[in-house]
Order: structure tokens, then C-alpha cells, then sequence
């Protein structure tokens, strides 16, 4: 069984927006003694907005965007540019590639040390980089100056999120929550933390009360669609991503989403359609080539996917879900040994992680190095948890291994079982491991009725269903060193 990735998060890629409440005294669109000349940003760059400033659409004003805002370029046009969440366009003038907008802070605050604004600003612009260090000593210059700043209390939350320090993270949002009871951006980013720690609910609850406070976001759509999505609401996942691209037609993320709910459907020419959507706003958005190289996998298109995914690890070197999604591919493709290196690469990234863990198992047992296939499936299973496919991966691995001396049919059995009354009996790959289960330990009858049931099941994987169909009718157990696909958020 070979355990792969979904999109399921787009959470995490908001806008960093840390201004609104910066240079009173500068109006949108006044003169800006700090800012820079035009600058060569290209689509798919990450800025940093220099200056307050009301978007256009030829001379109509459509929206605004605050110094200090991180955003990505999606179009160019002469010495305009458009962002990714923003309505209209803004001179080139107003934004800086991130190293440039950095200098730029910095020249501020050598020029006034308690400039708490430009702190703040320079501390996002390194969370962004991920020089997590200098980020904190940053903002907690700049809360040395302000105490009061709601904003710079918000956003250090964010970065103890990025260090998996949840605790200080819910302590400084919700104190940022305390001081400004209306800043809908605050309640957000408390979303993005529970959702972090797969608190779905919760997650819920605070994207509802940003949506209260600002109904015209559409990030918040789609953050709330993603919390939606891992909650196993799908429909109304649906709505948030419909209503996100109602606001704003260009977000990648709200087609990422899309294309889940379609994946999760096994629709996928439609879960193509919307991540090729996603890749066509944001070309070097490592997110949208993931999602489409993944979709491509599923429609075993493994070169296209594999151009896809390089890509997307070559704009996202430390992106860990890419490097896994490669590893599967390349399983896929017999490349075992390659395989073997991403799934150490995206282990080395995201840390344990059971769903790395089993896959990497799944390629030892390619390469038949079957003794260390057992110690990370086995390793797998311990950190799972709830997680159904990793343990239907070790009953694989335990009912089909070569090698005897791995096998285990009354382990393998006791494991499907469990999966397959987890998820109703629904899931015909789990079903197709309980058949081969049974017939590891000689129960053939067994075998044939329930890969009978797996056959009934499946849409995509009949044919291989009725090659271990007659295997069993002839009572033969089914042996195999190659995984089979899966996902991890089956609902």
C-alpha cells in the first residue's frame, strides 16, 4: 500500500497582513520617503507592500492593501501589478522582493530604533524567509516599544506556530483578540493554529467569527472550506471555496480546494480542471503544481506528475508533502532508491510523520529490504493514531510480503478488520486487504467472498480485484513487493 498526500491544508498560505493600524500620518497613495524604485518582480514572486495604497481598476478604486502585507505577484502589466487575494492593481513602485523589502525596514529602523512599525514589518518579512530567530527578536522589539499593538501580538503568535509552539501561540492571538475585540484577523489566525493541531471545530468557530466581523475576505472562505474539508463536510466545504472565488476569482488555494472534494469524489477530470486552474494563476505556486502532479498520479499520467512535482520542489525546496508525493511516483516507476531519498528528505522536514514512515516502508519492500519495510511500517502504525490507511498499509504489508518470515495473516486480518468496520465496509482497497488477509491464513472461502465484495466496490481496480479473485478461487494466497494507492484523508 503506498500512502500519499492530499492538499488538504491551504490554511497555512494566507496573505501576512500586519499593517492597518501603521503611519497614521500616511494616507493610501501619499508619498513615501522610503520607497523604492520600480522593482523586477515576476509572477509567482513573494513581496512585501511598501506603502498604503487604494488598488485600481483603470481610475475606480476596487481595494486596498496596508505596509507591511506579504503577498505573490499573479500578473504584471508595464509598472502595475496584481496580487494574489487583492482586488486590482498597484504600481510596481509599492511592492519589494522580500530580501529588497527587508533592507528597506531596516534602513528605517536605523534611522528610529523605536520604530515599532518597521520591527514589525522586518520581523514577518524573516517569519516569511523562515528565520524564525530573528523574526521573534523583531516583533518583540517592537512589542518592547508597543504593548498595545494587537497586530504585532497577532502575528508573533503566528510565528510560534510555525514552531509548533501552539501553547504560545493561542496565548498571544487571543490576547491580540483582547486588545482590538473586532480584529477579524485575529480570530482568523486563531483558526489557522486549531487547524493546525486538527481541531476542526474549533477551527470552524473562529473562521465564523472573522466572516462576522469581514464578510468581504475571501481567504476566510477558504480557510473555513479547508477546516470544512477536514472535518469530512465536503458540501459545505463546497459553498466556502464557491463563495471565496465569488469574492476574488484569483486564488489558487480555492481551486486546491475544489480539486480535493473532486479527488475525494474520484471525479478526475474535474479535479484536474480546478488544479490546472490553480497552476494557470500561480504557475510557481509549489501548492497548485503539487495538487495537479498529484491528480495526474491518480490518472497514473506518472511523467507529466513527475514534472509537476519537480517543480514544485524547485520553487518550494522545503515543501515536505511535494518530496513525498515524488517518492510515490517513483515507487510507481520501480525507482525505489529515489524514492527512498525524498521520503527521507520529507521526514528530515515535517518530522515524524506516520504517513512518510509507511510509505518509505512500502519502498524498502519494493527494494526488498524487507526487515527495515517492517521496522517503518511498524513505526508507522505506532504514531497513526486514527489513521485507517496506515494501518491497512502494515496488514498489506503483513497478509502479501514474499518473504515468509514477515508474514502474519492473523495480524493482517485483525488489522483489515478494524479499518474496514472503521470506514462501513465502503472502501474497497481496505476490503481487497482483508480478501488477502484471509487467504494468507488458508481461509479461501473467506478470500472469495470478501474480494467479491472489494470487486462490487471499486470502479478503477477491477481488473486487478478479479486477477486475485481467481487466485483465491484456486486457493492461492496473493503475494506482492509492490504497494498499491491510497490517500490519506479517506472520509
Amino acid at each position: 500500500m503506498t500512502l500519499s498526500f492530499f492538499n488538504r491544508s491551504v490554511v497555512s498560505r494566507f496573505p501576512i497582513v500586519i499593517a492597518g493600524f501603521l503611519l497614521a500620518a500616511l494616507l493610501p497613495g501619499a508619498f513615501d520617503p522610503f520607497a523604492a524604485p520600480v522593482m523586477a518582480q515576476e509572477v509567482g514572486d513573494r513581496v512585501c507592500v511598501t506603502g498604503n495604497f487604494k488598488t485600481r481598476i483603470y481610475r475606480k478604486e476596487v481595494g486596498r492593501v496596508v505596509e507591511g502585507s506579504i503577498y505573490t505577484v499573479i500578473s504584471k502589466k508595464g509598472k502595475w501589478c496584481s496580487l494574489e487575494g487583492v482586488n486590482g492593481w498597484l504600481p510596481l513602485e509599492y511592492v519589494m522582493n522580500l530580501e529588497d523589502a527587508e533592507k528597506h525596514f531596516s534602513k528605517r529602523i536605523e534611522s528610529d530604533d523605536r520604530d515599532f512599525a518597521a520591527l514589525a514589518h522586518r520581523g514577518m518579512i524573516r517569519y516569511e524567509k523562515e528565520e524564525l530567530v530573528e523574526a521573534f527578536k523583531d516583533l518583540n522589539q517592537s512589542l518592547s516599544v508597543n504593548k498595545k499593538n494587537a497586530l504585532t501580538w497577532n502575528n508573533r503568535g503566528i510565528v510560534y506556530k510555525a514552531q509548533g509552539r501552539y501553547d504560545k501561540a493561542f496565548e498571544d492571538i487571543r490576547y491580540a483578540v483582547k486588545l482590538a475585540p473586532k480584529y477579524a484577523h485575529a480570530y482568523f489566525n486563531l483558526g489557522v493554529v486549531h487547524y493546525a493541531v486538527n481541531n476542526y471545530s474549533a477551527a470552524i468557530r473562529a473562521f465564523d467569527e472573522a466572516i462576522k466581523l469581514d464578510k468581504e475576505d475571501p481567504w476566510y472562505f477558504v480557510s473555513r472550506g479547508s477546516a470544512k474539508y477536514g472535518s469530512g463536510d465536503y458540501e459545505g466545504a463546497l459553498e466556502d471555496y464557491n463563495k471565496s472565488i465569488e469574492l476574488n476569482k484569483r486564488i489558487s488555494d480555492s481551486y486546491v480546494g475544489r480539486s480535493n472534494i473532486h479527488l475525494a469524489n474520484n471525479e478526475l477530470e474535474d479535479a484536474f480542471a480546478e488544479a490546472d486552474k490553480a497552476v494557470d494563476i500561480q504557475p510557481k505556486n509549489a501548492v497548485s503544481l503539487n495538487q495537479r502532479g498529484w491528480v495526474l498520479y491518480k490518472q497514473k499520467k506518472f511523467d507529466e506528475a513527475m514534472f509537476d512535482l519537480n517543480r514544485a520542489i524547485t520553487y518550494a525546496p522545503r515543501l515536505p508533502l511535494a518530496y513525498n508525493n515524488r517518492a510515490v511516483c517513483y515507487v510507481e516507476l520501480g525507482e525505489f532508491e529515489k524514492a527512498i531519498a525524498d521520503y527521507n528528505k520529507s521526514l528530515e522536514l515535517s518530522g515524524d510523520s506516520a504517513l512518510v514512515f509507511a510509505n518509505r516502508g512500502v519502498a524498502y519492500e519494493g527494494k526488498g529490504d524487507f526487515s527495515k519495510a517492517r521496522k517503518d511500517l511498524v513505526k508507522a502504525n505506532e504514531l497513526a493514531g486514527e489513521i485507517s490507511d496506515v494501518a491497512n498499509t502494515v496488514a498489506w504489508f503483513f497478509a502479501t510480503c514474499p518473504d515468509e518470515n514477515y508474514r502474519s495473516g492473523k495480524k493482517a486480518i485483525e488489522m483489515a478488520e478494524q479499518v474496514c468496520e472503521e470506514s462501513d465496509w465502503k472502501d474497497a482497497s481496505f476490503v481487497d486487504t482483508l480478501a488477502a488477509a484471509y487467504a494468507e491464513q488458508g481461509d479461501f472461502k473467506k478470500a472469495v467472498e470478501t474480494e467479491e465484495k472489494a470487486i462490487e466496490l471499486t470502479e478503477d481496480n477491477k481488473e486487478e480485484y478479479g486477477k486475485r479473485l481467481a487466485l483465491y478461487q484456486a486457493e492461492k494466497p496473493f503475494f506482492s513487493n509492490h504497494g498499491k494507492s491510497a490517500e490519506a484523508d479517506r472520509k
